[in-house]
């Protein structure tokens, strides 16, 4: 593998002490400067055809995650992008305008190619018997040549294209929040009652658009202890005069009685429909249950990651910070007690009522779908494709 130029080094090096410093403090922040990242890969880095491209940037997938969970949106712009280039290649090379409504892919290629060759072998009769072994052998090399169409896109052709739908994939992110928002006044009702945990920038941009078009309804916020969260959460709320209360997380089970629906974010959108959130997610949904009380959760398309829950492990897609919030480094008990502090809960599908997000809201069983168009199957673990690239 070529060694990368200094400046990408430089960005790579910069952008994964900035995770780890918690200098973004937005989702989609890490998005975007995934996105720059890449394209500053693409740009200025050596390789030759498509190939060497998806091989270039799946040995750095790992490096750009480090300190992040297996389920991170780092991946999930990096598979993203993996099946852009797979896209423009198949583009390319077959001549399909770039406002086609046809997405093809390598495998729909293939599909194309062989029920042809096999509508075509019917109308044969044994006295063509040895053109129809001509034709087969025919077929084979040209799938053979289709397998190999990532090596067959030179960087001359694949590069301009591939900057083209970068820039607009980097676009449609910045817009997503406002697209997702944009769903609250077919969500949220008057005079409601709502439910939230914490803080959330999704929510939190959900709630004003509603507030901003004159639709009435109150708004309860679970505290988020030991972080306090919500209560950043009810100050910006509270600025835009929405009625908003502050609960104690203990207070959930008895106040969801009185709750419309309940409005989440999430960090991360498993293939299984369940989701990784905030700690007390998984206490809030349990009690939604209890009460027959909608959950919704707003999650733009860059957190749908196919993670699904038989390769889900609780602590590698967690986070644990420092335990000085609960009990202090002078305490006389610090020595004697081992404190964990999990950032997220893991939420399973049966628990979510509907998924909101750029598009239409769609029901926890339908995630796996999305996931299958949105990346590779080749590229889903790329944690794996990084240790054996080391090998």
């Amino acid at each position: 593998m070529a060694r990368l130029p200094t400046d990408v080094e430089t960005e790579i090096d910069r952008f994964c002490n900035n995770i780890k410093q918690n200098t973004y403090t937005r989702s989609v922040d890490i998005a975007l400067a995934t996105i720059y990242i890449l394209k500053k890969l693409i740009g200025e880095s050596k390789w030759s055809n498509a190939s060497e491209l998806i091989t270039l940037i799946r040995s750095q997938a790992h490096r750009l995650n480090q300190g992040q969970p297996v389920d991170s949106i780092t991946f999930n712009i990096t598979r993203r992008i993996l099946k852009l280039i797979r896209e423009v290649s198949v583009r390319i090379i077959h001549g399909k305008n770039e406002g086609s409504d046809i997405s093809l892919t390598l495998q729909a290629v293939l599909n194309d190619r062989t029920a042809t060759s096999t509508i075509n072998d019917e109308d044969h009769t044994e006295e063509n018997l040895q053109p129809k072994k001509q034709q087969t052998q025919n077929n084979i090399t040209e799938t053979n040549s289709i397998n190999n169409i990532e090596g067959g896109v030179s960087v001359l052709r694949l590069k301009p294209e591939l900057m083209d739908d970068l820039n607009w994939y980097s676009s449609e992110i910045e817009l997503s929040v406002k697209n997702l928002s944009q769903q609250a006044l077919a969500h949220i009702h008057a005079n409601e009652l709502i439910l939230t945990l914490g803080y959330s920038y999704t929510v939190e941009q959900f709630f004003k658009y509603a507030a901003s078009k004159k639709r009435q309804f109150h708004v309860f916020i679970l505290e988020h202890a030991p972080f306090f969260t919500g209560h950043k959460m009810a100050i910006n709320l509270s600025q835009l005069n929405i009625p908003v209360t502050v609960v104690t997380d203990s207070a959930v089970f008895a106040i969801m009685a009185r709750v419309n629906k309940i409005v989440i974010g999430t960090r991360s959108l498993l293939a299984n429909g369940g989701l990784t959130a905030k700690s007390g997610t998984y206490n809030l949904a349990l009690a939604a249950k209890h009460y027959n009380v909608p959950l919704l959760v707003c999650a733009p398309t860059y957190k749908f990651s196919p993670t699904y829950l038989p390769s889900f492990d609780p602590v590698m897609c967690n986070s644990f910070p420092s335990p000085e919030n609960i009990l202090s480094y002078e305490s006389i008990f610090q020595s004697s007690l081992d404190i964990v502090v999990p950032m997220h809960d893991y939420v399973p599908p049966e628990l979510v009522t509907l998924i909101i997000g750029s598009g239409m809201g769609n029901a926890p069983s339908y995630v796996y779908r999305i996931v299958s168009e949105l990346y590779s199957a080749e590229d889903n673990d790329l944690e794996r494709l990084q240790k054996e690239s080391l090998k």
